[in-house]
C-alpha cells in the first residue's frame, strides 16, 4: 500500500471558457474541458462540475469492486446515475450541497443480496474522494439478481 502519492494534471487554456486537461506523466489521454453551459461554456464538453460528480461516482464504483473482489462477491453488472445538486449560497458563491449516487448492482447469486448491500455501504465509508469533499454524499443502492435463465 502507498503512504502518499501526487496526481499531476496539466491544463492548457484554449479559449475564454475552454481548455485541455491532460495527465501525460501517467499516459492519460487529453480531455477537452470547459465551463458548463449554465455558466456560459459550450455544450458537449466535460465541465469541472461534471468531473466532480463523476469522481465521486467512480470512486464508489472502484472501491466497491475492489471490496467485492476481495470478499469473493461476483458482480454481473454495475451502473450508477449520479446527481450533483449545485446551490448558490448567501455569499453568492456556488457549491455542491449534495451528490446522490444511485448504484445499480447486479449479482448472480440471490442469496448474496444482503451481502452486496453491506459491501456497497462499506465502500461508501472507505471512498477516499467522498472523504475529501465538504458536500454531503448520499448513496442509494439497488441490488438485483441477474436472470440466469435468459443467458
Amino acid at each position: 500500500m502507498i503512504e502518499s502519492h501526487d496526481y499531476v494534471v496539466e491544463l492548457t487554456s484554449t479559449g475564454a471558457k475552454t481548455g485541455i486537461a491532460g495527465a501525460s506523466p501517467d499516459g492519460l489521454p487529453d480531455l477537452d474541458v470547459a465551463s458548463p453551459p449554465e455558466f456560459g461554456g459550450p455544450e458537449g464538453v466535460w465541465s469541472p462540475e461534471h468531473m466532480f460528480v463523476a469522481a465521486l461516482a467512480t470512486c464508489l464504483m472502484t472501491t466497491f469492486r475492489a471490496i467485492a473482489e476481495a470478499s469473493g462477491l461476483e458482480i454481473a453488472d454495475y451502473r450508477d446515475t449520479a446527481t450533483g445538486h449545485l446551490r448558490r449560497g448567501d455569499g453568492r458563491t456556488y457549491s455542491f450541497e449534495t451528490v446522490t449516487l444511485h448504484p445499480q448492482i447486479t449479482i448472480s447469486d440471490p442469496t448474496k443480496v444482503d451481502r452486496a448491500v453491506r459491501l456497497i455501504h462499506k465502500a461508501d465509508a472507505a471512498c477516499l474522494v467522498s472523504h475529501s469533499v465538504a458536500s454531503e454524499v448520499v448513496v442509494k443502492p439497488t441490488v438485483t439478481v441477474a436472470d440466469t435463465a435468459a443467458a
